[in-house]
């Protein structure tokens, strides 16, 4: 039996990318202790990173407009195509060119499906990213997840 997965981040990883103006100063520092925490913490998303997360949504109109559209349109998709998660090679893109390639996220010993743990990179990436804006728009998956969706509710 196949677990229905979280879609918080992809929703706030799509309605982030759609964002027209930029976050405050201070959301994007709260967006960098999301990120820390999901890179150190993994496991406490559902005790404690996912609410911070909700927060910095619910504090921008525009973002947790996008946000619930997506989340919504997010509940008719009961299983993730393998082909929707971003590859490697997307997720070292988003890496600014002035650092060096880490690796992030969940450590081979955790219990993290490789839906949670590629979208967690995503989202570490993103969120330590100096201009967090910018580097969502270079994730080039996200536009599947878009056309997944626009099909889907065609469909329906």
């Amino acid at each position: 039996m196949k677990t229905k997965p979280d879609n918080t981040i992809v929703a706030f990883l799509l309605a982030f990318q759609d964002l027209k103006t930029a976050l405050g100063e201070q959301h994007k520092q709260n967006l960098k202790e999301v990120a820390k925490q999901l890179e150190t913490q993994p496991k406490a998303w559902e005790v404690h990173i996912k609410e911070r997360l909700l927060d910095i949504i619910a504090a921008n109109s525009e973002l947790s407009q996008s946000y619930q559209f997506y989340q919504s349109q997010l509940e008719n998709i009961e299983e993730i195509p393998h082909n929707l998660l971003p590859t490697e090679a997307e997720i070292s893109k988003l890496v600014s060119r002035d650092k060096a390639p880490i690796t992030r996220g969940f450590k081979p010993k955790d219990e993290a499906t490789g839906y949670e743990s590629q979208l967690n990179n995503v989202v570490v990436i993103v969120g330590s990213s100096e201009k967090p804006e910018e580097t969502v728009k270079k994730a080039t998956f996200l536009g599947k997840w878009k056309q997944l969706l626009s099909q889907s509710n065609q469909s329906n």
